[in-house]
């Protein structure tokens, strides 16, 4: 059985990096940041099995439900196939909805297209891990 690599390529770099900075969009409350990170065609399922387009998703972010205090992802493993790229991970998440604060932790699966010269997120779907 061969060894498989755990260095990173290029492509796979790059789509580690659009999740990163579509993290830091939600984070910083970065609106133009955000609708840049995300495809158009965009299906977002919370962790509380809540789906949402890219135009709700945005909204309620703008509106505060949730607001993301921290995003921590980590354990992550990337693939790329031609122009998709796929992301599990794990993150550690700190929101505030309703004046509450609750920390928890999911695991997710993001997939991201090449569209031009970017990725975006098209796709995102995650579950809550036990404390």
């Amino acid at each position: 059985m061969a060894l498989m690599s755990t260095e990173l390529t290029g492509v796979e770099t790059d789509v580690l990096r659009a999740d990163d900075h579509r993290f830091e969009a939600m984070r910083k409350e970065d609106w133009a940041a955000l609708d840049h990170a995300l495809a158009n065609d965009l299906v977002y399922v919370h962790s509380t099995a809540r789906v949402e387009s890219k135009a709700e998703h945005i909204a309620n972010l703008r509106a505060g439900k949730p607001h993301y205090r921290g995003i921590a992802p980590r354990d992550r493993r990337v693939r790329v196939n031609g122009g998709v790229g796929i992301v599990n991970g794990v993150s550690d998440m700190h929101v505030e909805r309703d004046g509450k604060e609750n920390r928890f932790t999911v695991r997710y699966l993001a997939v991201y297209a090449k569209t031009g010269a970017d990725w975006r997120m098209i796709a995102w779907q995650s579950t809550k891990l036990d404390s």
